[in-house]
């Protein structure tokens, strides 16, 4: 077998493969001698069909199958040994093929990746620091004091208090046990004093804002005539506040992370401005992404592209529809090689144990958002490998692993012009970025 590549210009190439006989004939010999085996012809005892039969039979087509089994690999090899970068897949191109020659000649198209340069110090971003306000450190407090509280029941409906009911719907014979909070309803008043027993017959748009939040709630289709509802008061609680103590503080953050209020309220701070950061840094990425497609300029391979994405995509099925899927594909496909190109430069590898370790932390700081603090590390490694079992689930961690190293090459190598926001101020301008592009 021989292998030898014809260079079109910069983007495209063409191997020539030519496979002998003798690459192929001991295999082709070995797979039909177990045909013979197995075959069943009438008139023949199994095992003893000549060989003759056989061959007329399969051969031309064991031949096809082991050829493009052969080529296959030793075009996948050249390809590696070579180190040729190309994209999509080698497309063959479609010679009359003489399957009783001694000698078989087989041509496949190359696109070639193109050469080019990014130099990232060229590269000029406006970043942000989001500050979390005094106020807005109350709210995760509050948010805490009544997500680690207490019910506490009421003789009878106030404000804030939260009912369950059976609420029958006007026309329907059977009630709905369900969960009415005061303070979300538009207007309360007609709750307000009840005891446990009484009925409240109400219209759905006295207590709804809209016709589909009474749907959703009345588990029930409503016109914006609206129903008349029944409620019967079954129970009648308030949810009453944690204090904020260090029994709240270890609930938390675990028994002795914090000890004082103003410990407390400086580790939400801390927490929720990392949280924004995390954000922003997305951002970084995201703008310096649109930096580089718009700066970095090279040719592609389209004609190459147009004819692979016939050949390897069943939904395309002419070669208009193939230019108008490399039409939506271009961002991403030129980013892929921006992308390739700077881990290329700056040896960006992702190993197992690194995506191991982001698992784990992935699965700690998940339990932490429900509070499970406590659960002993053994367990949160068996937590982690028995999630990184799912492939899809391996590939997002091992992706991500690679996109938080690729931010380290961006903060150390773009220019970053930090800027300080309020929250507020940032999904404004973030919103206002995601417009941009969407318009783009």
């Amino acid at each position: 077998m021989n292998i030898t590549k014809n260079t079109t210009d910069n983007l495209n190439a063409v191997l020539t493969v030519t496979v002998d006989k003798a690459d192929y004939q001991e295999k082709v010999v070995d797979v039909l001698n177990q045909y013979r085996k197995t075959a069943n012809i009438k008139g023949f005892r199994k095992g003893q069909v000549p060989m003759s039969f056989i061959k007329k039979q399969y051969e031309q087509a064991v031949i096809f199958d082991t050829v493009n089994e052969l080529l296959q690999k030793s075009v996948s090899d050249y390809i590696n040994t070579e180190k040729l970068s190309i994209l999509g897949n080698p497309v063959p191109v479609m010679n009359d093929i003489d399957w009783d020659a001694e000698q078989l000649n087989f041509d496949f198209e190359l696109g070639l990746a193109p050469e080019f340069d990014v130099d990232l110090s060229k590269v000029e971003i406006e970043t942000y620091k989001v500050k979390v306000a005094d106020d807005e450190v109350q709210k995760y407090v509050d948010n805490f004091a009544s997500r680690f509280g207490s019910l506490k029941s009421l003789a009878e409906a106030e404000a804030e208090a939260v009912l369950k009911v059976d609420a029958k719907v006007e026309g329907q014979e059977e009630a709905n046990a369900t969960f009415v909070r005061l303070e979300d309803l538009k207007d309360a008043s007609a709750f307000i004093g009840k005891k446990v027993g009484d009925v409240v017959e109400v219209n759905s748009n006295d207590i709804f804002d809209t016709v589909e939040e009474a749907t959703q709630e009345l588990k029930t289709e409503v016109t914006e005539a609206g129903v008349n509802v029944s409620y019967t008061i079954k129970e009648i609680n308030k949810a009453e506040k944690a204090e904020i103590n260090q029994e709240l503080f270890d609930k938390v953050y675990g028994e002795g992370s914090v000890d004082s209020e103003e410990a407390f309220r400086n580790k939400i701070k801390e927490e929720s401005e990392s949280m924004y950061s995390k954000e922003a840094d997305k951002q970084i990425i995201n703008d310096v992404v649109a930096k580089l497609l718009d700066t970095v300029k090279f040719d592609l391979p389209t004609e190459f592209l147009t004819k692979w994405l016939l050949t390897s995509n069943e939904n395309v099925t002419s070669e208009e529809q193939a230019k108008e899927e490399l039409v939506k594909m271009d961002k991403s496909l030129r980013y892929q090689l921006i992308e390739a190109k700077i881990a290329e430069v700056n040896n960006v590898e992702v190993n197992a144990e690194e995506v191991k370790e982001a698992a784990f932390a992935a699965i700690k700081d998940q339990l932490k958002m429900y509070g499970q603090t406590s659960i002993p590390e053994e367990t949160l490694q068996q937590i982690a490998m028995s999630a990184l079992q799912n492939q899809e689930e391996y590939n997002r961690l091992s992706y991500q692993v690679f996109t938080d190293k690729m931010l380290e090459i961006f903060k150390s190598n773009v220019k970053l012009n930090e800027k300080e926001v309020t929250f507020d101020e940032f999904v404004d301008i973030i919103t206002e970025k995601n417009k941009e592009l969407e318009e783009a």
